[in-house]
């Protein structure tokens, strides 16, 4: 897979291509995976019977970013949870499989991923250590596998709040590895959802994404040697990079869900008339939604910019990354809220989505890094000798001095 920029023709066909793929799912079923909280793994086998995930890394894992946010975009105008559930599928665990694959058993599950025989997702977060990776407990102590293939792994430990892990047939996990030769030390490890000694224990009922599951694991498995994904230790460093496909990816969920409830707050701002005229001719509502209209623009250059500089860089920039989903989470929830005050008691029902777009767009602000960590990580930046202005303040501080009494006085 190489990595080249996508061109916008290039883009608009594949955003085509998608708005073909969802037509797939009508609104009775869409309705059913709420209902039931559940995206069934048929849905993201029917993307990837499509080849939207294909698609999506031809270009490579930078060059590829465009049709990634086409795909969540048009995903979330579908359904919230079916976005998410794609998203954790197409970002993290192909991702982590192109990236650090090896050997044809890895080369088998990321051709099966792509092809939708197999759905991935990310088993990160622990009943103790909250969205802290450094802090887990989760271990893998290496072990005779049995096989003949040389050392295998024993996982033991709880992984919580996994998105999609009703529907995924594998899971990234990170454990610590113990051994009498080196020190613990991260790794990722690729785990059957399937596997003996895996234990669904259960789902967690969530105010939003809610046909996209959140579920637990209780891991007590043995594994042979090519679980280990990568290299032993370098676990925390990958799924660091993993999480900036993540947070970009939402990135561009959030301002999907953003046009989409501006479009629809404009819409019946015109449609609808009180004291003899419209809505949207009351100065206060228009400028309410000129300033969500500017403040969405500039947030999706900002979106555009980062991934084209990741096109050119064949990097990620972590701390503009966190910077756009942190004014991002807080931005789209302000435009998600107004449109359902420009909509009055109406936007508050099931008859129109908005009440669905509020609650989808909130998580944003926890999951993939919460509000105070990506404020942190922008502060890092900050935190940082600059020579120039180090030395202004420091001369300017110096000559800061009282002017004589007299000299005043002239």
């Amino acid at each position: 897979m190489g990595d080249l920029t996508a061109t916008a023709p290039e883009l608009e066909a594949f955003r085509d291509s998608v708005r073909i793929a969802v037509k797939r799912f009508d609104a009775p079923s869409t309705e059913a995976w709420e209902t039931d909280r559940h995206v069934p793994r048929e849905a993201l086998a029917s993307l990837a019977a499509q080849g939207l995930f294909r698609e999506r890394w031809a270009p490579g894992a930078y060059g590829g970013l465009g049709h990634m946010a086409v795909l969540v975009e048009e995903l979330f105008r579908c359904n919230g949870g079916l976005a998410l559930a794609a998203m954790g599928h197409c970002e993290v665990f192909i991702g982590a499989l192109t990236r650090h694959g090896s050997g044809p058993a890895h080369a088998q599950l990321l051709d099966d991923a792509l092809s939708g025989r197999a759905v991935g997702c990310l088993a990160a977060t622990e009943p103790q250590g909250g969205t802290s990776l450094a802090g887990i407990r989760c271990r893998a102590v290496a072990v005779a596998d049995g096989d003949g293939d040389g050392d295998g792994w024993h996982l033991t430990g709880t992984k919580r709040y996994i998105s999609n892990i009703g529907s995924a047939t594998h899971a990234l996990v990170l454990a610590r590895a113990d051994s009498a030769q080196e020190a613990a030390d991260l790794c990722l490890f690729v785990v059957p959802v399937d596997a003996p000694g895996v234990t669904l224990d259960g789902f967690f009922d969530s105010s939003g994404v809610r046909s996209c599951d959140v579920g637990q694991l209780t891991l007590d498995v043995r594994l042979p040697a090519h679980a280990l994904l990568g290299r032993r230790g370098l676990g925390l460093l990958y799924a660091s990079h993993l999480l900036q496909f993540e947070r970009l990816a939402i990135c561009a969920l959030l301002l999907s869900g953003a046009e989409w409830a501006l479009e629809l707050a404009a819409g019946y701002a015109r449609f609808r008339h009180i004291e003899g005229g419209r809505v949207m001719d009351k100065q206060v509502i228009r400028h309410r939604l000129a300033l969500a209209r500017a403040d969405l623009w500039n947030l999706q250059s900002r979106l555009a910019d980062i991934i084209a500089f990741a096109g050119r860089e064949q990097a990620m920039p972590p701390h503009q990354i966190s910077a756009l989903k942190l004014t991002a989470g807080q931005r789209v929830g302000e435009i998600a809220d107004m449109a359902m005050q420009i909509f009055g008691a109406r936007g508050n029902t099931s008859a129109f989505p908005l009440e669905r777009l509020w609650r989808d767009c909130r998580i944003a602000r926890i999951g993939g890094g919460t509000d105070e960590v990506l404020a942190d990580v922008v502060a890092s930046s900050l935190d940082r000798p600059d020579r120039t202005a180090d030395e202004f303040i420091a001369a300017a501080a110096a000559a800061d001095q009282p002017v004589p009494a007299l000299r005043r006085l002239r």
